[in-house]
């Protein structure tokens, strides 16, 4: 029984460490385990985002939102055409064909038409058309028509009959240019325009230049009187002058003739602002000049270049002064007639206007030609 005990004691020594030892394995996995189970949870949210992501960018955007995309467009007018089958949808083509009138609310390319083009919104591109092409929103391109272009904001060119916009960044080429604030250059018959860079016609006319009257002096006028229609950088004028003293006898009458003379013409020049008072301007000019005063007398042709610097002594009020070049042309005639062959010696029709001195001339054919240098000096209101 003693041997019995001792092995029972022995036993449950033995048993006891085991189960200490044993104890902290237990207790230690769950330790363990909650930082094992963390990762997967914050590995698992990025796993997601690049799956999604490129599901996402693979969509390309729509470029004009709010557009349906009809490339081409063809037919007879809006109703009768590709466009027409989209209903009251915003169609934006690429291309649009009329075989009368085309109608888009946008279009990215060439815009042509028999009769018409109309675009409610944006062009850019080209507009063609017979009569007549109208947007009613921003023009990026060109618009080119034998009768009437219309753009709510031109930032181009516009060519055709008429030409109309309310703003312009570019150029009208027509007969007659309508326009409000024209960031670049009218060129016609007959231009209009709230202010304008240049305005290159028979009659330019911009509200901000207004009509200017100007009177002057020169070597072939002792008084000349004028109108001058501005724009910011060009100009054009016209005018009429008179030199009432002769010098010497002409051959359009006895009493002292040779140097009176009307002139009349107009042209065209640039002007360049150095300082806000400071300018200068060059043109040139077409005249007719008479030789002599009395009804009937025979005329000339004279060209005129001047390079002028002025002075802008108040805002109305500029004087200006410069030298000039001019070229007078004019028919020779027969002042004898010989009996036997022979043209005979010939002389001009035209007195030189003005103060006499003459540079240079030439007669060949006919026609005679003199050159001098001259001056002119005015005031301008």
């Amino acid at each position: 029984m003693v041997c019995t005990g001792l092995a029972a004691a022995g036993n449950a020594r033995a048993q006891a460490p085991d189960a200490v030892v044993a104890a902290p394995p237990v207790a230690a996995p769950p330790v363990v385990a909650a930082p094992v189970a963390a990762p997967p949870a914050v590995v698992a949210g990025p796993s997601v985002a690049p799956v999604a992501a490129p599901l996402v960018s693979a969509k390309r955007p729509n470029p004009t939102p709010g557009y349906v995309h009809v490339p081409f467009d063809i037919g007879l007018v809006p109703g009768l055409s590709i466009n027409g089958r989209k209903g009251d949808a915003r169609v934006r083509n690429t291309v649009s064909l009329g075989f009368g009138w085309t109608r888009a609310a946008r279009v990215d390319g060439i815009a042509a038409g028999l009769g018409a083009t109309v675009v409610d919104e944006e062009m850019q591109g080209i507009a063609v058309s017979l009569a007549a092409n109208i947007n009613r929103g921003i023009h990026r391109g060109v618009q080119f028509t034998h009768g009437y272009n219309f753009a709510a904001d031109l930032r181009g060119v516009q060519v055709g009959g008429i030409n109309r916009a309310q703003k312009v960044r570019g150029m009208q080429i027509g007969l007659i240019n309508i326009g409000g604030h024209v960031d670049g250059a009218q060129i016609g018959l007959i231009n209009w325009a709230r202010s304008a860079d240049a305005s290159l016609a028979l009659l330019p006319v911009t509200r901000e230049g207004g009509v200017r009257f100007e009177a002057s002096t020169s070597d072939t006028a002792l008084l000349n009187v004028g109108l001058r229609l501005p724009a910011k950088y060009t100009y054009a004028f016209v005018g009429a002058g008179l030199h009432p003293f002769g010098t010497e006898r002409g051959q359009t009458g006895t009493n002292l003739e040779r140097g009176k003379a009307w002139e009349f013409g107009g042209g065209f020049g640039g002007h360049i602002p150095v300082t806000d008072e400071i300018f200068i301007d060059l043109d040139i000019s077409a005249w007719g000049v008479t030789s002599g005063l009395r009804a009937g007398a025979k005329m000339g042709g004279l060209a005129k270049m001047r390079a002028m610097i002025g002075w802008q002594a108040a805002p109305r009020v500029a004087i200006f002064a410069g030298p000039t070049l001019n070229v007078l042309v004019d028919r020779t005639e027969p002042i004898d007639r010989p009996l036997h062959g022979g043209s005979g010696k010939r002389i001009g029709e035209v007195d030189r206007p003005g103060y006499g001195w003459v540079s240079y001339e030439r007669t060949e054919d006919e026609v005679r030609t003199r050159i001098w240098p001259g001056f002119v000096a005015g005031v301008r209101f």
